[in-house]
């Protein structure tokens, strides 16, 4: 135990990663006899690339048979309160995951597994930047795409960020959320619609989502840019996992995600580790 990183142990919690870490023996020791079962998870729409790594890597998870399902984050908690039993619940917050543990739901105590930034997606011709993100938000022609609160963790985010925003530009956040609310009602018809297509057919101008789509999002609209949000308006999030079934395939594959190879492939998709100390830097300086 103590030859895990402090800092790891801090944001894990204690008692969560005891936990995995006690179940680690056993998960290696029934793993033939598991192999076979397929692993059910539900995960929040932003992790589809890391979730596809997953399902490519050898190792550890060689013969784990996957079987994930992926919506907003708080649509598929919705779904595990009216009785859905996925095995594992990858979450883009940790309010989630303590809602479930709180409702007595999971098999461990929730954990943190993955951390991302905040990004403003615009075209570049629009001249948005860190420096003069607040007025062209504000301006009366910019249309801000943000996901719906509660359903949507980044909904949820996006909240916040508005909320950091009018703490310095008092009465800028009832702006900036009645101007998201408005392109949702604008756009209610097509609620599936992929961001890519609703920029390239010019329906928004501004879209608030995690840094870590940029790369898709980057290669699907042409000139395209991301700006990630200053530390100040920056809500931070972190991914929580839920585990919600003790069989030891679940467990390897929990205890996993911790591992330095999983996290090296949160990395790979656009995530950020969790001992990340650029990211922490960032953070100290709000």
């Amino acid at each position: 135990m103590n030859t895990i990183p402090r800092a790891l142990r801090a944001l894990l919690g204690a008692a969560a990663l005891a936990a995995l870490v006690a179940t680690a023996a056993q998960a290696a020791q029934q793993a033939t006899q598991s192999a076979t079962e397929p692993v059910t998870i539900y995960a929040a729409g932003s992790l589809k690339a890391f979730v596809g790594l997953l399902a490519k890597e050898k190792g550890p998870l060689a013969g784990l048979d996957l079987k994930p399902t992926f919506s907003s984050a708080g649509l598929l908690r919705a779904r595990i309160e009216a009785g859905e039993k996925p095995d594992l619940f990858l979450s883009a917050d940790m309010a989630s995951p303590r809602k479930l543990a709180a409702d007595g739901r999971t098999v461990l105590p929730p954990t943190a597994f993955a951390r991302n930034r905040m990004c403003l997606y615009a075209p570049r011709a629009l001249g948005i930047t860190a420096n003069n993100l607040v007025p062209r938000l504000l301006a009366k022609e910019i249309r801000i795409r943000a996901s719906a609160p509660v359903a949507d963790p980044s909904g949820d985010y996006a909240i916040e960020i508005f909320d950091r925003i009018d703490k310095l530009h008092p009465g800028a956040g009832k702006i900036l959320r009645d101007k998201a609310q408005a392109l949702r009602d604008a756009l209610k018809d097509e609620p599936q619609a992929a961001p890519a297509d609703l920029f390239r057919t010019n329906k928004i101008d501004v879209m608030i989502a995690y840094c870590s789509a940029s790369a898709t999002l980057g290669r699907q609209v042409p000139g395209l840019a991301a700006i990630p949000l200053p530390p100040a308006l920056d809500p931070a999030p972190v991914f929580g996992l839920a585990v919600l079934a003790d069989r030891p395939a679940v467990l390897r594959f929990a205890l996993f995600l911790l591992s330095e190879r999983g996290q090296a492939l949160l990395a790979a998709a656009g995530l950020i580790p969790l001992l990340d100390t650029t990211y922490d830097s960032l953070s100290s300086t709000r």
